[in-house]
């Protein structure tokens, strides 16, 4: 359906438009605070919130073409404004409310516009702490359940997903903003209120901190992408999902609500597999923000010369050059200025210079004897065969084959961890599980346990069928 299908009042607009933009802009937010607080808005309290919020400016409020204010005391005011919202569309009378009070109901746009116009003026960026945690959280519970919630925790995720990409794109556009306003200030007291009053507050405290680390994306994209591919290897969850489609009246055939799935699925891998680019870009905007507010104030620092930046000069140099100078030119200078040299005693006054280094000639190194050497190479060969039994990747893999030894699955509970270096093997097998070309995958599980006094988490190594690895 088209725009002004929805909207069909040809004066819904107008109002942002008008010299009494500002009053209509402000009527209008106190409208969204009542839809946000009430079930049912009477409009003689509408009017009697106009009065309170408004109070200083409705006096500023002028008569649109072609009408009048009859009543200029501010109820009379209030009710002229109500009249104006009602007139343009913004808010209705409600004709259901069966009694003698009159009742205003808010359309569904105008509600949706007012949310937005609403978040612009608070001026409070997208927050998005937890969409990636109750992502990873929604698809493990209906990978552990396998029930009737599967449909419902994929839709989830992937409006989450969308969310997610948006409000990390809107964050990057957001700080060139910043970066503008920034460029704009004059004075280095506004360079300051800008970084720390706005940009350290609502940006680097509440957005960026989160996202590097309580709700970062590496900390859960691995364990989401894990899940979501087994989906696709496993065709019996794609196909329940698509049956709890079909059944709950979201797609009207199955091999529509098929294709659907695949691509919610897809989706989301694609959009956590491709973040790190989008994440970078934020780490180089921030930093780039940042160095450019300490480049902005060292400029406004150092570009007052102007009489009143060399006065302050001066007069900072008077100290240093009056103590130079004989008693009687300083006492002509102290009676020409009325300016007089304070000291005080701090913390600093009992300072002493350090005293530098003094560097002397060294004694050459005497010559080991045999003895000597002999403990050399042999301490050498033992570094050389560490060297060589070092964690390579070819042990590491021969190792997580020797714990399935032909099985096609074991958990946590079957594993055997004699010595530190095997729960080592372990702890690297399991970050290379995500890797091209390794031919196994873990599932992890809920709890951990202790083996051999190395605590591991409860997990599922299973062997990938139809993948062999390839040594490089």
């Amino acid at each position: 359906m088209q725009l002004y299908g929805i909207i069909r009042n040809p004066q819904f607009f107008s109002l942002l438009s008008s010299p009494n933009r500002e009053i209509y802009a402000e009527a209008l937010f106190v409208v969204y605070r009542c839809y946000k607080q009430e079930f049912l808005i009477q409009r003689d309290d509408l009017v009697n919130r106009m009065v309170a919020t408004l109070e200083n400016r409705m006096f500023e409020l002028a008569a649109e073409e072609g009408e009048e204010i009859e009543d200029v005391s501010l109820s009379g005011r209030a009710h002229w404004l109500v009249r104006r919202l009602l007139k343009t569309g913004w808010i209705e009378l409600d004709p259901l409310a069966h009694t003698v009070d009159e009742y205003v109901a808010v359309p569904d746009y105008s509600v949706k516009i007012l949310q937005v116009l609403y978040e612009i003026s608070e001026d409070q960026p997208k927050e998005y702490n937890s969409l990636v945690y109750s992502t990873y959280s929604n698809l493990s519970k209906a990978q552990e359940e396998q029930g009737e919630f599967l449909a419902e925790a994929l839709l989830a995720s992937y409006s989450m997903t969308d969310r997610l990409v948006d409000s990390l794109k809107s964050l990057l556009n957001n700080m060139r903003s910043y970066y503008l306003m920034l460029q704009e200030q004059a004075e280095v007291r506004e360079v300051l209120r800008e970084h720390f009053d706005r940009y350290q507050v609502l940006i680097s405290d509440k957005i960026y901190h989160p996202l590097k680390t309580f709700d970062s994306v590496p900390r859960f994209r691995t364990r989401i992408l894990t899940i979501l591919r087994d989906w696709l290897a496993d065709g019996r969850t794609i196909e329940k999902i698509r049956n709890q489609l079909v059944r709950k009246g979201r797609f009207a055939d199955a091999a529509t609500a098929y294709d659907e799935t695949l691509k919610m699925v897809t989706f989301i891998i694609d959009q956590y597999e491709k973040m790190d680019r989008l994440l970078q870009e934020i780490d180089r905007k921030n930093a780039a923000y940042t160095r450019a507010s300490v480049e902005r104030t060292q400029y406004l620092l150092n570009t007052n010369r102007d009489a009143k930046g060399q006065l302050i000069e001066i007069i900072k140099a008077l100290p240093r050059v009056n103590r130079a100078l004989p008693a009687a030119v300083g006492e002509d200078l102290q009676a020409a200025t009325g300016l007089f040299e304070q000291r005080w005693l701090d913390s600093d006054s009992l300072y002493r210079e350090p005293k530098k280094r003094q560097f002397a000639q060294a004694e050459p190194l005497r010559a080991t004897d045999r003895t000597d050497r002999e403990e050399f190479e042999a301490e050498f060969d033992q570094l050389k065969k560490r060297v060589r039994d070092s964690m390579s990747d070819k042990k590491v893999l021969e190792f997580m084959q020797r714990l399935l030894a032909g099985r096609p699955a074991i958990t946590a509970r079957q594993i055997e961890l004699a010595v530190t270096e095997d729960f080592i093997k372990l702890i690297l097998g399991v970050i290379k599980s995500d890797e091209k070309g390794i031919p196994y995958r873990i599932a992890f599980e809920e709890g951990h346990l202790l083996i051999n006094g190395f605590r591991i988490p409860e997990m599922r190594i299973e062997r990938r069928e139809g993948k062999k690895h390839v040594d490089g």
